[in-house]
């Protein structure tokens, strides 16, 4: 924790000596949220955290092509304590320099910051480069130390580096190939653990005609030797108010969850495997009317649980100009084990926006076909309204009330304040 607030008060720190930018932007959002706790055989708790959101971005620095990017979070409880970590928590989510070059689509990066790079999704403290090169092909690289996310995130390496080559056709087809290795780290099964994590792995992108997208990725990890993921998605639009798509999910949990700390969560010594298809429909009957069906297929091998069926479908509406929208669903899944996975799931929901006042409201029930600690059901209801009070000033608050088989009752509520500015090289406010 105290690592955390030191990272985030020399970023904050860093500000004024960057305020020069010739663009400022700042996003800015304050919540203290209001929760009654009821737990069975405990004593009732009021938990009152407020936490403070912020994000800045200078851009235009230098020659024009410098930025510099942040954002983090800071919380204080006012009551009882809302997590385990302590009455205080914050963040530094990235807080890094950038360098856009001014040809080839030249990025350069240095700070802490998140790279999503083929198979890659990590964030760091370090370095990362990419461009175009010739003939249609891009490169890139990224290198540094890995994010510890809290005190419990043991199972993090000494650095990880990786990077991807990929070649485009513009608008019609990208593919490429992308690794990583991270050192010092746990990875694989308990009898057989590895002291790194690798992966290496492909990724498309393919728009062969105007009505047909597919775009997908594959991962492997060579320290256990398996495929950790296959993942695909294929869209396609005959019509102009018509809409299908279908996908592919296969993930082997030994290699996809190999370098986890949460084994007893994740279990990758049981060497499950988990593989989901299906689909789903979207069509616009009319102007303010669309509906939509789905279906899932989630199958468990080697695993308890059983297999999954899930489908369903919702009906939206659009009126005064997108400025009231609402809908109604249904979806049930139906188990092999009913006492793991099988309900009814009803939801409603609606949202207002207009100039100067917004405001939603959304409810949601399951129904179980077994009982889980004797109730059968669970239910939360969740309002929202807010007034903008200036162009770039709004005061907003929600409130929800539920039950489930964890909790009696369960009532909470938040404050909300957001506020976003903007100047140019000229010093207007926007």
């Amino acid at each position: 924790m105290k690592h955390k607030l030191r990272l985030m008060t020399l970023a904050f720190a860093s500000l004024p000596s960057l305020a020069a930018a010739a663009d400022l932007g700042i996003d800015a959002t304050s919540l203290i949220r209001l929760e009654e706790r009821s737990v069975p055989g405990f004593k009732d708790e009021n938990v009152v955290p407020a936490t403070q959101f912020l994000g800045v971005d200078l851009d235009k620095l230098g020659d024009g092509n410098l930025s510099f990017h942040l954002h983090g979070w800071g919380r204080v409880d006012l009551a009882h304590r809302s997590t385990d970590e302590g009455t205080t928590d914050g963040d530094l989510s990235y807080a890094y320099l950038a360098y856009r070059f001014p040809k080839a689509d030249g990025l350069i990066r240095l700070g802490r910051f998140y790279v999503y790079e083929g198979i890659a999704a990590e964030q760091l403290d370090g370095v990362s480069v990419r461009g175009d090169l010739a003939k249609g092909f891009t490169a890139s690289l990224f290198g540094g130390a890995p994010v510890r996310l809290d005190i419990t995130d043991r199972n993090k390496g000494d650095y990880v580096v990786g990077g991807r080559v990929g070649f485009r056709v513009p608008g019609i087809l990208e593919i490429g190939a992308s690794a990583l290795r991270e050192g010092n780290t746990d990875t694989g099964q308990t009898a057989d653990l590895k002291n790194y994590r690798q992966l290496v792995g492909g990724d498309i992108w393919l728009a062969p005609f105007r009505m047909i997208e597919v775009r997908g990725h594959s991962s492997y990890n060579t320290a256990t030797d398996g495929f950790a993921e296959h993942s695909y998605l294929v869209l396609f639009q005959p019509l102009k108010d018509l809409s299908i798509s279908a996908e592919y999910n296969d993930y082997r949990l030994k290699d996809y969850f190999a370098s986890t700390n949460l084994r007893s969560l994740f279990n990758p010594d049981k060497g499950e495997t988990l593989r989901s298809y299906g689909g789903s429909v979207t069509y616009v009957i009319a102007k303010p009317v669309e509906v939509s069906a789905d279906y899932k297929r989630i199958n468990y091998h080697g695993d308890s649980h059983g297999n999954t069926h899930r489908y369903g479908g919702e009906v939206r509406l659009t009126l005064a100009d997108r400025k009231v929208r609402a809908g109604v669903s249904y979806h049930r899944a139906d188990s092999s084990r009913a006492d793991v996975n099988s309900y009814h799931e009803v939801r409603g929901w609606g949202l207002y926006d207009a100039t100067a006042y917004f405001a939603s409201l959304d409810a949601i029930a399951h129904f179980y076909r077994q009982s889980i600690d004797t109730r059968s059901h669970d239910y939360e209801f969740v309002g929202s309204a807010g007034y903008r009070i200036l162009p770039n000033l709004a005061l907003s608050g929600d409130i929800a009330y539920g039950r489930n088989p964890r909790l009696d009752s369960e009532l909470r509520g938040v404050v909300r304040l957001t506020w976003n500015f903007t100047s140019t090289s000229k010093g207007a406010a926007k």
